[in-house]
């Protein structure tokens, strides 16, 4: 179901401060300042897939800042990405600016100082989940955010058709499909950033950086394999085992660690998918690298809070949404 919060029928005087609230509800706590003294028009229209959210922001121009004290206020930690639509924006965080022109996109944390700057009216698809939904993908968000992703470069291209046309139609598919799209704009944003990578990798932190990003890359691409653990990830990588694992315990976690949690990840869309009904779940247990079933189960249920038949039961009985669905 779509939510859509508009200014076009308030009172003009009141347009304004009905847009900050609705910035602020939809986003994180924002201050926004009005570009000109024209009868402001601004509006939102968000659907909402998991944590996942799709936020098509049409408005007139502005400035909009997150600021120390709004951080220190902040009850959650959010990951944006702003897909410029229409119009011309500029994104600047961590000492970089990132100005977007249309099918163009790039990153930015709520943790973090940002300033979003619109001279004109504009329309952006804003994709806003939790900070740790991409933080796993891509690691330590400093050398990513106000990075412009260009819309002409090969996968960047890709990116704002795709999440565009799922936004269209998430709210009105079945739930297990709709978790699978969201998760392919994810890989597609993750991807896109990957193909960046030579540009801005220039020693130190961001080094380390790509480093992760490649082994992770290395990790989702290689689940089957029942024999993956840390010497192979690290041989396809290019370093030592002892470094990876500094990468790994870095952010909290080690490398088998991280191997198991995409492994129960995947396997749990899988149980979910339409496509995959006809496979047993020691076919998707196994394909996604577990060589033992009752080991599967157990670190199923542990992971999960249920067994791998019981949850296959609730996400296939999940009812499909419809647009007049609440």
């Amino acid at each position: 179901m779509n939510t859509v919060l508009t200014t076009a029928n308030v009172a003009e005087r009141k347009r304004f401060q009905f847009w900050q609230d609705a910035v602020c509800d939809t986003f994180v706590e924002l201050d926004c300042q009005a570009r000109g003294s024209a009868p402001f028009f601004g509006e939102i229209t968000t659907t909402e897939c998991d944590d996942l959210h799709f936020s098509t922001v049409n408005a007139d121009g502005q400035i909009v800042k997150r600021t120390p004290t709004r951080i220190r206020r902040a009850r959650e930690e959010v990951m944006l990405v702003s897909l410029q639509v229409r119009g011309v924006g500029v994104i600047a965080q961590d000492g970089r600016e990132a100005r977007l022109l249309p099918g163009d996109f790039a990153c930015y944390d709520s943790t973090r100082p940002y300033t979003l700057n619109f001279d004109a009216g504009f329309e952006q698809l804003v994709l806003h989940m939790p900070r740790a939904a991409i933080v796993r993908r891509i690691g330590r968000t400093e050398v990513w955010t106000a990075r412009r992703i260009e819309g002409t470069s090969p996968v960047g291209s890709l990116v704002l058709p795709f999440v565009q046309r799922t936004a269209s139609i998430v709210s009105d598919i079945a739930p297990a499909t709709a978790s699978q799209l969201a998760e392919t704009c994810l890989s597609l944003v993750t991807a896109a950033l990957g193909e960046k990578l030579g540009e801005i990798v220039d020693g130190g932190s961001s080094a380390r950086t790509a480093l992760i990003f490649r082994a992770k890359a290395v990790v989702d691409s290689s689940l089957h394999d029942h024999e993956l653990n840390t010497e192979r990830v690290a041989q396809r990588v290019g370093i030592s085992p002892r470094y990876l694992q500094d990468l790994f315990h870095a952010e909290g976690t080690t490398v088998s660690d991280w191997i198991w949690r995409r492994r129960l990840e995947k396997s749990r869309r899988d149980l979910a998918d339409p496509l995959r009904a006809n496979d047993s779940i020691a076919q998707i247990a196994l394909a996604c690298g577990f060589a033992d079933l009752g080991h599967f189960s157990r670190r199923y249920k542990e992971a999960f809070g249920t067994s791998p038949r019981d949850d296959r039961a609730m996400l296939r009985n999940s009812p499909p949404r419809t647009p007049g669905d609440a």
